[in-house]
């Protein structure tokens, strides 16, 4: 019996990816990771069963480096796309977490002035205007969120990106929940609203 693909899994980015593909992209598709990082969503993922691009701005990481706003690719190139861009509102330069923000680089992005709730959602609307520009007709946007606490009020980033993908002319297929499974970080000792302990895989596909 095939076993059933849920909506949330408690575990890592790479435990839930492969049930995305799975369900969204098939096997001979040919993907760009536009945003790879140090690759961790394909590490439980036979890569030689899809034809994969990889790029992230940082020399060090992925096959090509370019900024994912302006990737030089020919339209319509790609049967699946993914997003995952530095989404923390705040600045690493200010809130030194490690993990996430190593990750994600948050020093480098704070000095560049990419932080902030408009800021960071430009940078995923610019993101996603590109990917549907690289897109196939019926072709899957795979985007990664999470929901944060700023200011001690509630950003609902997920809610935000569904909109702007509507917008956009996405039409929103899925969304997958990954539940953190380990201790949780606290910046401040006073606690105002329950610490977010899940993030979202948002699975967008650009129509005909």
């Amino acid at each position: 019996m095939t076993s059933i693909i849920k909506t949330a899994k408690v575990g890592t980015n790479a435990d839930l990816f492969p049930d995305i593909l799975h369900m969204y992209v098939p096997e001979g598709s040919r993907i760009l990771d536009m945003t790879y990082g140090k690759g961790v969503f394909w590490k439980k993922v036979d890569t030689g069963k899809y034809h994969l691009d990889t790029n992230d701005i940082s020399e060090d990481r992925g096959d090509s480096h370019y900024d994912f706003r302006q990737i030089p690719a020919a339209d319509a190139s790609y049967d699946a796309v993914i997003l995952d861009p530095p989404y923390i509102y705040h600045s690493g330069a200010v809130h030194k977490e490690g993990g996430m923000h190593t990750d994600y680089r948050n020093d480098e992005r704070a000095v560049a002035g990419v932080y902030g709730v408009p800021a960071v959602d430009a940078m995923f609307q610019d993101g996603m205007i590109e990917a549907y520009r690289l897109l196939r007709p019926l072709g899957i946007l795979l985007v990664k969120c999470m929901d944060q606490i700023v200011g001690s009020k509630q950003v609902w980033q997920h809610i935000t990106l569904i909109g702007m993908a509507e917008k956009l002319g996405y039409t929103v297929e899925d969304l997958f929940v990954l539940v953190r499974n380990g201790a949780l970080i606290m910046r401040w000792g006073h606690q105002v609203h329950a610490r977010k302990n899940h993030s979202y895989f948002l699975v967008f596909r650009r129509p005909k």
